[in-house]
């Protein structure tokens, strides 16, 4: 292989690293490069609050006799999430576990509006900025929202 060949593999493979490494998730963050996962994210942003889960309203549509969860078991799960997303580095395994744990997304609601209430910020917009608003690697990626989205989706609306 020529040294020219060589180098021309080098520089692109240094650019292919900038590029996937730092500047797409700066891209993601700022909202300029947008996936499907994202499109997924925005959506269920969108949805009225008695359709949406991760809306503080949710659970209040349930019938009577919907099983919630108690106040101290809400705080604890929400504190388990705050907790879980770091300044730098974010635990998605122990966030992932949160929701995994909960039998309804009645339940999500209820520490949707519990955490609203202990950390005056909405639980889908924490997950996506993390608690470093500035980094704009701070929070969940795409992928990882997506993950969270589909496992509540996969609950029962109401139990």
């Amino acid at each position: 292989m020529k040294k020219e060949d060589k180098q021309l593999l080098i520089y692109g493979g240094i650019a292919a690293i900038a590029y996937f490494g730092v500047l797409r998730p700066i891209l993601k963050k700022v909202g300029i490069v947008k996936s499907a996962e994202d499109l997924l994210v925005i959506n269920q942003a969108n949805i009225p609050n008695q359709q949406n889960p991760f809306s503080p309203a949710f659970y209040k549509y349930g019938a009577a006799g919907t099983k919630l969860l108690t106040v101290a078991a809400a705080d604890q799960y929400a504190a388990r999430i705050y907790n879980a997303m770091g300044w730098v580095y974010d635990d998605e395994a122990a966030v992932y576990s949160v929701f995994r744990s909960l039998s309804a997304q009645s339940q999500v609601s209820f520490i949707a509006e519990r955490f609203k209430i202990k950390y005056g910020s909405d639980l889908l917009e924490f997950l996506k900025k993390g608690k470093n608003q500035i980094n704009a690697a701070s929070g969940l990626n795409s992928d990882e929202l997506a993950t969270v989205i589909n496992i509540v989706n996969k609950l029962p609306k109401y139990k």
